[in-house]
């Protein structure tokens, strides 16, 4: 085990010694050393060496040089994972307030009750040792997190088409915090110059929200597009075939919806058919002009047998179909929520390299927040 210091700080000697004395078996019981300083500054030196390893700090208010509501605000702000008790003969209210404002544990009145004593040391300790838990548990907690999000990126991830006629490109920003969460994309090719492009966003965040990604992603090729190959899969018909499939996956769970999104781009004929289940209406970027694919129908989940409906349009060589989901344009900020027009966000924008890069910088900036409150996901398609 790592050397554990307390640090009594008082620049009478007679009251360290008796300090160290009364505390002694007590530190022995619980492997920690007591070292002793006689003022703030010589203190303040011990830390720089063993701040890290040190858990309580015990300091006098009056002492030379400086007082100890001032050493103990250093204390705090340079090392924050320490505790502090402030030890007084005096009543002095103002230091007192500034020395609780430093964050102290509690204080002690001179002449000293030993009980007392040895129980507020020991309150603090197991505050400290609570709190050392609670910090691995978290660390551990950001770990796991870290790593479903890496597995779920590498799961997700597509490989994207390469072809003469359409350049595809993919965007994935999970909330910061979380690593992973609920969206789901990908493009898949049913033919040559045939492709078939979904996105969706499972409501949620974090492992729960991911955890069915990986659903989707286990049971879509596999039980659908490879079997229909051979037939003609069309958008609608998938969404269909998909909401059922998940109402059986998820029948024992309340209240999950999914929002999806699936079109077939033909890019020889360059003819887009899409059917839409709750998801954000994609966008068709022509020159400097948008438009929306209006067409929607009930998210997945909501209910059984549900039939969706089926449009198409024709594009044209230049044009730019961008599939997102709603992280892109719905913020809770200041607990208020905010929700842009996606108009505000892709009018102005050109098609670049930095397309994606550019949307979310210009969404961030309308909304005025500091970051995404939701997963986002950006799927583009430029035709040639």
């Amino acid at each position: 085990m790592a050397e554990r210091y307390l640090l009594l700080v008082d620049d009478e000697p007679n009251i360290l010694k008796a300090l160290s004395r009364e505390l002694e078996d007590w530190a022995d019981e619980r492997s920690i050393t007591i070292i002793t300083a006689p003022h703030a500054l010589k203190a303040l030196e011990i830390l720089k060496e063993k701040g890290q390893e040190t858990l309580l700090v015990i300091s006098d208010l009056r002492m030379p040089e400086m007082k100890g509501s001032d050493f103990l605000q250093i204390v705090k702000d340079t090392y924050p994972h320490i505790l502090s008790i402030l030890l007084t003969g005096f009543s002095e209210t103002n230091e007192v307030i500034k020395a609780v404002r430093a964050g102290i544990f509690s204080y002690i009145l001179k002449p000293w009750d030993s009980e007392y004593l040895l129980a507020e040391v020991d309150k603090a300790y197991k505050t400290i040792m609570l709190k050392q838990e609670h910090d691995q548990l978290t660390k551990k907690i950001q770990e796991e997190l870290r790593w479903a999000g890496e597995m779920q990126k590498a799961l997700l991830r597509p490989a994207l088409p390469q072809s003469t006629s359409v350049e595809y490109r993919v965007s994935y920003r999970p909330v910061s915090h979380l690593y992973c969460g609920g969206d789901y994309y990908d493009v898949i090719t049913l033919a040559p110059d045939r492709y078939l492009i979904l996105i969706g966003d499972v409501a949620g965040h974090g492992v729960r929200a991911a955890f069915v990604t990986g659903i989707l992603k286990a049971i879509i090729y596999p039980e659908y597009v490879r079997v229909n190959l051979t037939k003609k899969i069309t958008p609608a018909s998938f969404l269909s075939w998909l909401n059922d499939r998940m109402n059986f996956e998820l029948r024992r769970t309340t209240g999950l919806l999914i929002t999806f999104f699936a079109g077939i781009l033909d890019s020889k004929s360059q003819n887009f058919t899409y059917a839409n289940a709750g998801q954000c209406h994609p966008c068709i970027l022509r020159g400097n002009a948008i438009s929306e694919l209006p067409i929607s129908g009930s998210a997945i989940g909501f209910a059984s047998n549900i039939m969706y409906a089926e449009q198409g349009v024709q594009l044209q060589s230049g044009d730019v179909i961008t599939l997102y989901t709603d992280g892109l344009i719905e913020f809770t900020e200041n607990d208020k929520p905010v929700k842009l027009a996606p108009r505000e966000v892709f009018s102005g924008i050109p098609y670049s390299p930095e397309y994606h890069r550019q949307l979310l910088t210009c969404a961030l900036e309308l909304s005025r927040a500091k970051d995404f409150s939701d997963d986002v996901s950006i799927l583009s398609a430029q035709l040639f």
